[in-house]
């Protein structure tokens, strides 16, 4: 019997050494499951912040080129509407002898200024639009007092003095529209 307890005991000794094997190789399982668990969350975490920071890199790019492109197309727009305003200019100094030829160039240099005018609303911003519009307001008044002024004919008149007088006027005030559209497309290209 004494044999017998001793060899269940024995046999009990190797059953709980086994137990124990199984426990600690469950338990070392259980922390490698868990390790990987928390290594995949961590990969997982600096995969998406590192897709975050590339898609914020992106839009940025995307941002600096889109802006170059606007200020491209926005100077292409000005120069060709300050362009417009010299022929203007120098159409309104060919008319010199009210020819009605002269006076037609005149009135085709105004409506080039007024097409070519369609590229700064379609390229802004609002406080070039608008300083397009003043410059196309005073253009027209501008050729309207040449039109006036080339309708009398008595130029020794009092009445063609003061058509002469309105048309100066109109002169300057288109001058001072193209200078201040200039004045303001710079400080919106120079931002």
């Amino acid at each position: 019997m004494l044999i017998d307890t001793c060899y269940a005991l024995h046999m009990d000794q190797g059953v709980a050494a086994f137990v124990a094997g199984i426990a600690g190789m469950v338990g070392a399982l259980g922390g490698a499951v868990a390790g990987g668990i928390a290594a995949v969350r961590g990969a997982r975490i600096g995969a998406e912040r590192t897709a975050e920071a590339t898609r914020q890199a992106v839009q940025d790019q995307a941002a600096a080129e889109h802006g170059h492109w606007l200020r491209e197309q926005r100077r292409d727009a000005y120069a060709s509407f300050i362009t417009a305003t010299q022929a203007v200019t120098d159409a309104a100094k060919a008319v010199t002898t009210m020819q009605h030829d002269q006076l037609i160039a005149l009135n085709q240099a105004v409506q080039d200024l007024i097409k070519i005018s369609s590229l700064i609303t379609l390229m802004g911003p609002e406080e070039v639009i608008a300083a397009a519009g003043r410059v196309i307001g005073a253009a027209e008044n501008f050729r309207g007092c040449l039109w006036d002024e080339s309708r009398i004919t008595d130029h020794r008149s009092q009445e063609s003095i003061d058509a002469s007088d309105r048309t100066d006027e109109a002169a300057d005030g288109y001058a001072e529209m193209v200078q201040h559209f200039i004045a303001i497309a710079q400080g919106v290209l120079g931002r």
